[in-house]
Formats: C-alpha cells, structure tokens, sequence
C-alpha cells in the first residue's frame, strides 16, 4: 500500500515572475534557543518578537533567528523551517508548532493540520521524519512577501497505525513551492503548492 502525506495540497496561483533568488542556509537548530533569537535587533520592521503575531499565535521556541527576520533570507528560512514542522508533525501527530505558521486563510496550511490531527486521532503516525529539503530559493513576489521554493525529498517509510504498520510510503522527490508574507511582525505561509 503506498500512502502520500495527508498534506499534499495545492491551492493558488503559480505565476510569480523569474526574479532572482537567494538560497538559504541549512537551519542549525542544535544551537537555537529561545533567548537566543532577539540578540542583534528589536526592531519589529526587521525581526519578530518571538512572542506571537497580531493574531495571538505563539512561534515555536526553536523558530531560528532568520526566519525571525523581514528579509529576503529571513523568507527563505521560514518557508524552509514551515516544511520542516510539517514532516516533524507528521511524525510525531502533534501540530502544536506547526498549526500557527500558517495564515489563517491558507487552504493548504490548514488541510495539513487537519489531515495530520485525524490521522493521530486513529493512531496514525509515520515512521519517521518523511522530509529533506534542498536548493531553498526565495525571490520577491510582485504583489507581496516572497515565493520561497525547494526541492523536497521524501525518504522511504512506514505508516503506523496503534503501532501497526498499515502502509508504505516510497521514495520520491518533488518541488514546493510556498507564498510567504510578513505581517503582524512575523511571517506567515498564505499558500503552497506541490510539483
């Protein structure tokens, strides 16, 4: 039985012009803490406070120091750090972290969340973290934020259901490509899409 992730969603417009890009640098979380994350800037026009956005959300305590900035590079590694949370949480079936990066109108963030909250209610985990992530790119978006773009691998891996294994997921590989947006202090994921 080969099973894909519950949270391959795709939702919105893939038109956003050729700009140039930035590659983010692989995200160190064995050095991340939370006091850590707010020590060069207080500016809220450059970096979040840590401590949630306009709409009350928390972000997680390891959310790096550069995905805490409104930069170009600050976009990349959030957008990187969103599918990173999305195949923790389909591990682990807890959506603790992952639930507030996305917007509140983000079809796909939320269907996510839902697919992964259900299949936890069942028993319903995977084996492992599915996800490895490549060639992060950002480039500005004409109307807003930034379309951040990667390279997902996915590993081979069971699903488990009450410790069971009910399925197999095989290896492969595709593009993701995410619309990331700063506001109320933070970024958010308004949308993504799979290719």
């Amino acid at each position: 039985m080969a099973v894909l992730t519950g949270g391959l969603a795709a939702c919105g417009d893939d038109s956003e012009p050729q700009e140039s890009t930035t590659t983010a640098s692989p995200i160190d979380r064995s050095t991340d803490s939370p006091s850590s994350s707010e020590s060069s800037s207080s500016s809220e026009s450059e970096t979040s406070s840590g401590d949630g956005s306009g709409d009350g959300a928390e972000l997680p305590d390891d959310l790096p120091p550069e995905a805490r900035k409104n930069t170009k590079e600050g976009a990349a590694a959030f957008g990187e750090y969103y599918y990173e949370a999305v195949g923790e949480a389909s591990h682990s079936g807890v959506t603790t972290d992952l639930a507030p990066l996305g917007d509140d109108e983000c079809t796909p963030c939320s269907k996510v969340v839902s697919n992964i909250e259900q299949d936890a209610a069942k028993g319903q985990t995977r084996s492992a973290k599915p996800y490895s992530l490549s060639n992060v790119k950002a480039a500005e978006r004409p109307d807003q934020g930034f379309k951040v773009s990667m390279t997902v691998d996915v590993k081979a891996h069971h699903v488990y259901e009450n410790d069971k294994i009910i399925g197999d997921v095989e290896k492969t590989q595709y593009m993701l490509t995410e619309h990331v947006v700063w506001s109320g202090g933070r970024w958010h994921i308004a949308d993504w899409v799979i290719s």
